[in-house]
This record gives C-alpha cells, structure tokens and sequence, in this order.
C-alpha cells in the first residue's frame, strides 16, 4: 500500500514538473513573438507628417519593444480611406493608424467629432488635452474591435483659393473641396458648394476645375502643394482636424501584458507628442512658407479683419448647436458632452466663441 501511494506521488510530481516546463516554453515563446502591424498612412510619403510622425514613430516602437513590435508604414492610404476607418483597423485591413471621427461613417465615432466643430479647438496641445478627457469620460470601453491609443490633431484649417478671397460674400457660389464632411455645412452658410474630397483628391480637384477652392490644414497644405493650384489663403483658423490612433483589437489582445502597457502608457503618448511637435512648431512657418512660394505667382496671405472674421464664424453657432441634437438622437448624453467640452476648452485658455 505505502509503495503504491509513493508512486502515485512521483507520477503527480513528473506531471507538475511537465506541466511546469510546458507553461514555461510557452510563455518564453509568446515573449519572443515579434508582432508585424501595418500602419495606415493617409499622407504621401514626402508629407512631413510621413518624415516626422508615422515613420520616426515606427522606429521608436521597434526600438522601445526591441525589435518585438514591427511597424510598416503604408503612405497615400494604401490600405483604406478616412471614411471606412474605424471598419478597417477593426477588421484587420490595417493594424495601426489614425482614424477620423468627422470622415468616418462608423456611428460608433460619432462622439469624438465633437473636436472637429467649426471655430473650437485651435492648436495640437489643446485637442491632445480635451479630446483625452473627453474620451475618458464619455468613451472608455465603447470601442470592442479597436483599441484607443490617445488622441490628436492637425493644426488649424484655412481657406486656399485661386482667386483672393477677402469677405464672405467673395465666397459666394464658389465650389469648395473639403476632406472634413462636418465642414460641409459651414460652407453651404456661407453661400458657397462643398465638394467633398478625400485627401489625396485635394490637388487634382483644383487642377482639373471641379472645385474653385480647398479647406485644409496649415501644414498639410505645404505638405500636398496646394500653393501650385491655389496660390491664395483666407486665414480663418476654422479649427484642428481631431483624430485618435487606434490599433486592431485581436492583435492587441495576443500582445503580452507587458506589450500593452508598454502601447498604452508610452508609444500611444509618443505618438501624441510627435502631432503636436510637428503641427504647433511648423504653423506658422507653413504660413511664412506658403507666402513664399506664392508671392512671385501674384498669390497672397489674407487675414480678414474682426468684423469680417465673425462674419465667417457666425453660421457655426448653429453647428454647435446641431452636433448637441444629432448627439441625443443618436443615443448621447448632448448636452452632457457639449457642457463638458466647453468646460475643458476654457481650462485651457481658449475663449468659447459662441
């Protein structure tokens, strides 16, 4: 009888023993496991947000996860548009990449367009600051298929156009292409057409005359050459263009937790900090840029004065006013997010302009 309960413990302890390795060489393995995310890049490749975000980023994460996480860049949007964002980082079209609440059709974005309305968050820092509360405190765990990694912007938009643009009844009728859909709107108050546009269409569409005019960022607009097909800028400061990285959720959850730490609380904020470096620093020398690059062609920089500057920001209130409605049709706490998202906006210094 003592025989056989002495092996009946050595078989249970061999057992252990093998259980013991057989986790071991597992967890070993899946520490080893180099991750390959294909990064969707919606800018060219000589764009500086390819040269000072996507790309640098990319070597920072491999650097940081050593050599575990692989980032491959896909500049022009090689692998999807901003419209079908949030659908084809969660269903693995792409691993990584911004996604645009305002462009895209995905309703479960709709909350984060709130950053893009007309007139309200005027540089990086700030929408890196708001938009992060925002979604702390109306987004966490809506998101099932796609993991957030922190929000960012553009700098602010203006107005490039081939013939100067100096009153909002100079507008009028004009045919206006604009990435932004939430800007389709403002445009139509304001007289003018909107046409909407991808990215990559914003140079072609006025080269080939089916629109007059292009809403973009300050940056961005060096980035595409608007200069050569649109020799003149309306500076209006209509606001950032928000956006949020985003990374697929079944390859984040195969990630080891040392992995998604390392997403959430280091290379997400990196890449926060390398939008805001690279939009707050080159706004104004991107308007000093693109005046230099016009003045030889007769183009020009015009910055309307106060009385015709709230002309063009007038119709927005109504927008404002808009999103709150669209927000409790939808489902949303309106006038909660719209309360919360003014209140965040003046502890940040900005003045609310309705």
């Amino acid at each position: 009888m003592r025989i056989r309960l002495m092996l009946v413990a050595v078989i249970a302890m061999l057992l252990l023993a093998a259980c013991g390795k057989t986790e071991g060489a597992s967890s070993s393995a899946q520490s080893d496991k180099v991750f390959e995310l294909n990064y969707n890049n919606l800018a060219p490749p000589t764009h500086p947000y390819t040269k000072n975000v996507s790309e640098p980023w990319a070597e920072f994460v491999e650097k940081e996860t050593n050599g575990r996480v692989k980032i491959h860049v896909f500049p022009s949007s090689q692998l999807g548009t901003p419209d079908t964002g949030y659908d084809d980082v969660s269903g693995g079209v792409f691993d990584v990449g911004l996604l645009y609440a305002s462009s895209d059709k995905n309703d479960i974005l709709f909350p984060l367009s709130i950053g893009d309305l007309p007139f309200a968050i005027p540089n990086p820092d700030v929408a890196v600051s708001v938009m992060n509360k925002f979604y702390d405190k109306f987004m966490k765990d809506k998101f099932q298929d796609a993991v957030w990694l922190g929000a960012s912007s553009t700098d602010t938009a203006q107005l490039y156009t081939t013939s100067p643009i100096e009153t909002v009844e100079d507008i009028k009728k004009r045919k206006i292409s604009n990435s932004l859909y939430s800007r389709n709107e403002l445009i139509k108050s304001w007289g003018a057409v909107p046409v909407s546009s991808s990215n990559s269409e914003l140079y072609e569409s006025i080269e080939r005359g089916i629109v007059d005019d292009v809403i973009y960022n300050t940056t961005g607009a060096i980035g595409f050459n608007l200069n050569e097909v649109a020799p003149n800028m309306t500076k209006l400061d209509l606001g950032v263009s928000s956006n949020g990285l985003f990374v697929n959720g079944n390859i984040f959850n195969q990630m080891p937790e040392d992995l998604q730490t390392l997403f959430k609380e280091k290379l997400g904020p990196k890449h926060q900090e390398l939008m805001a470096e690279l939009y707050m620093a080159q706004m104004e020398k991107s308007i000093q840029e693109f005046e230099n690059r016009v003045k030889d062609k007769g183009g020009k920089v015009i910055t309307p004065d106060e009385e015709e500057l709230n002309k063009f920001k007038e119709p927005a209130k109504k927008m404002w006013d808009e999103w709150v409605k669209e927000a409790n049709k939808k489902g949303h706490p309106g006038e909660e997010m719209m309360e919360f998202f003014k209140k965040s906006l003046e502890e940040e210094g900005v003045v609310i302009p309705f």
